[in-house]
C-alpha cells in the first residue's frame, strides 16, 4: 500500500492529530535543549509550546473543525504526509543509533572525556527509572509472598537491575532539604554513595515507596511469574494489546492514518525502552475505556477500573469518564458503572489495606503528600527555570484545583455535544501542578484519535462537510443517540 493511502480517507480534523504529535516533540526537544543547555528560556519556549499543543489537540476533536477546515483538506493532507515522512526517518535513526552505534562508540577504547560520558548518560536513560525497578521489585516481593509496599527498597532495587542512581525521586530533606530548585547530579551521587553502603537504611532524600494502586504490580505479576524478567516486556504487551483493539474497533478504512499517527509517537515508543513507564501499562485500559464506552460498557467499566488501580493519573479522567456515561445511558447504568470501577479498585486494594493500612495509605498518596521537587513541563517551568522563586507546592495546587474544577462543568455542561473533549480536559489540570511530566500528555492524542475514529462518522457522508452550524444544532437535540449525533 502506498504511503499517501495513510491519509487517503482523512478529516481535517483526524489530520490535525499529525500536527499534534510535531507540536509534542517539539516541546519535548525544546525542554530537553534548556536542560542540555542549562538555558531557563527554552523550558518556558517548551511549555508555550505545550499550550499550543492543547489548543490544537482540542481543535482537532471538535466535530466543526471538519467544517472550518474542509477547503484546505488538501493542504492538511499534504503537511500530514510530510510530517509522517519527517518523524519515522528521525524514529528509525533514532532506532539504530541507540541499538548499534552507542555500544560500539560506548567500548571504543579510544573514545573518552565528555563525549563517552554523554553516551554513557544516553545509555543509561534506557535503563530502568526507580518507578520501573521499585515495580518489578514489587512483583518479586508479591511471587515470595510478602506485602509489596511493606518491603520496597530503592537502593537494593536499583543495584539488582543495574540503573543509574540520577534515575531516581529526590525529596526535599536530610541533606537536600534547603536545595531549590532541583539537587545536582553531584549532590545526588554522593548520597547515593553513602546509600549501597548501607542498603537496608534507606536514605530520607531518596522516594523509596510503591507509589502506586496494587494493579500496577498485580497485572504484571503473571508474566514476570510466567518467566519474562524485564517487567518493561511486560508493558509493551498490555500497550500493543490496547492498540490492537483500537485497531480492532476503529472502521478498516481509517486504521492506516491511525497507525501513521501511532508510529510517528516517538515519545510513545521511547517511553516503553526508556527505563519503562507505568503509563504504558495505564493507557491501554484508558483508551479500551472510552473507545468501548459505546459498544460494550461492562468492558469499558472494567478496563476503567483497572486503570484507576494502576496509576493516579487515571483519576483525573474519571469524573468525565463517568459524566459521558450519565449524559450517555442514564442514572441506573452510571450507577452500575460506578459500582464495578469502585469494586475493581476495592478488590485489589484490599488485601494490602487490611495487611498494613497506614503504609498502604502513605504510599500511594506518596506522590501528592511527599515533598517532591517541581519538575516537569507546564507551568512549573517558571520556578525550575529559577524566573519565580516559588518554593511551596500550594500556589500550583490550587489552580490545578481551579482548572480541574472548570473543566469539569465545563464537561457536564456541554458533554452531549462535545463528548469527545473528555479525554483532554482531564489532562488539562496537569499542566498546572508541581509536578507536570512529559508522561502524563504523550498517550493522550492517540486515545482522542481513536475515540474520534471510532464515533465520527463524517467520512460515510459526503455533504457532511457542508452542515451548518445551526442545523449542527438541530442534530445535537434530535431524538437520535446523542453521543452519536455530536460526533456526525
Amino acid at each position: 500500500m502506498k504511503i499517501k493511502e495513510l491519509v487517503s480517507f482523512a478529516t481535517p480534523r483526524t489530520l490535525l492529530f499529525y500536527f499534534t504529535v510535531l507540536i509534542l516533540l517539539l516541546s519535548v526537544a525544546i525542554s530537553e535543549l534548556g536542560f542540555a543547555l542549562n538555558n531557563p528560556i527554552f523550558p518556558v519556549a517548551g511549555t508555550v509550546v505545550l499550550a499550543l499543543w492543547f489548543i490544537t489537540i482540542f481543535t482537532a476533536i471538535l466535530p466543526k473543525t471538519n467544517i472550518a477546515l474542509a477547503k484546505h483538506t488538501k493542504q492538511l493532507k499534504r503537511g500530514a504526509l510530510i510530517i509522517f515522512i519527517l518523524l519515522l526517518l528521525i524514529g528509525l535513526s533514532e532506532a539504530a543509533i541507540i541499538i548499534s552505534v552507542i555500544p560500539g562508540l560506548i567500548n571504543n577504547q579510544n573514545i573518552s572525556g565528555d563525549f563517552h560520558q554523554l553516551l554513557m548518560e544516553v545509555e543509561d536513560g534506557y535503563k530502568y527509572n526507580d518507578a520501573s525497578a521499585l515495580s518489578q521489585q514489587a512483583v518479586e516481593s508479591l511471587l515470595h509472598g510478602q506485602n509489596p509496599y511493606a518491603r520496597s527498597n530503592i537502593i537494593q532495587a536499583l543495584s539488582k537491575y543495574n540503573a543509574s542512581y540520577d534515575r531516581v525521586t529526590p525529596l526535599r530533606a536530610g541533606s537536600l532539604s534547603k536545595v531549590f530548585p532541583a539537587p545536582q547530579d553531584s549532590q545526588l551521587e554522593l548520597v547515593w554513595n553513602k546509600a549501597i553502603h548501607h542498603p537496608y537504611l534507606i536514605p530520607t532524600e531518596l522516594e523509596s515507596r510503591v507509589c502506586y494502586p496494587a494493579a500496577s504490580f498485580l497485572l504484571p505479576a503473571p508474566f514476570i511469574f510466567l518467566g519474562i524478567k524485564d517487567i518493561r516486556v511486560v508493558y509493551a504487551i498490555f500497550f500493543l494489546a490496547g492498540l490492537a483493539y483500537a485497531l480492532w474497533v476503529i472502521p478498516k478504512e481509517k486504521r492506516f492514518l491511525f497507525m501513521g499517527v501511532v508510529l510517528i509517537s516517538l515519545e510513545l515508543w521511547n517511553s516503553l525502552a526508556d527505563g519503562g513507564e507505568l503509563g504504558n501499562l495505564c493507557f491501554p485500559f484508558l483508551m479500551v475505556a472510552w473507545l468501548a464506552i459505546n459498544k460494550n460498557l461492562w468492558l469499558s467499566a472494567i478496563c476503567m477500573g483497572l486503570a484507576v488501580a494502576t496509576k493516579q493519573t487515571a483519576w483525573f479522567f474519571l469524573p468525565f469518564y463517568f459524566i459521558l456515561v450519565f449524559k450517555a445511558q442514564g442514572v441506573k447504568k452510571l450507577m452500575a458503572v460506578l459500582f464495578l470501577v469502585a469494586g475493581i479498585f476495592v478488590v485489589t486494594n484490599l488485601p494490602f489495606v487490611i495487611n498494613d493500612p497506614k503504609i498502604w495509605l502513605f504510599s500511594i498518596m506518596s506522590p501528592m503528600t511527599d515533598k517532591m521537587f517541581p519538575l516537569g513541563s507546564g507551568l512549573i517551568t517558571l520556578v525550575t527555570s529559577s524566573l519565580l522563586n516559588i518554593q511551596s507546592p500550594l500556589p500550583f495546587t490550587i489552580l490545578e484545583g481551579i482548572a480541574f474544577i472548570a473543566a469539569v462543568i465545563w464537561y457536564f455542561k456541554y458533554c452531549p455535544r462535545y463528548p469527545q473533549t473528555g479525554i483532554i480536559l482531564a489532562t488539562i489540570p496537569l499542566f498546572f501542578a508541581w509536578r507536570s511530566l512529559f508522561s502524563y500528555f504523550f498517550y493522550v492524542d492517540i486515545i482522542a484519535l481513536a475515540y474520534v475514529m471510532v464515533n465520527d462518522h463524517a467520512s460515510h457522508q459526503p455533504t457532511a462537510t457542508n452542515i451548518s452550524p445551526a442545523a449542527d444544532s438541530v442534530l445535537v437535540h434530535a431524538n437520535v443517540s446523542v453521543i452519536q449525533v455530536s460526533e456526525k
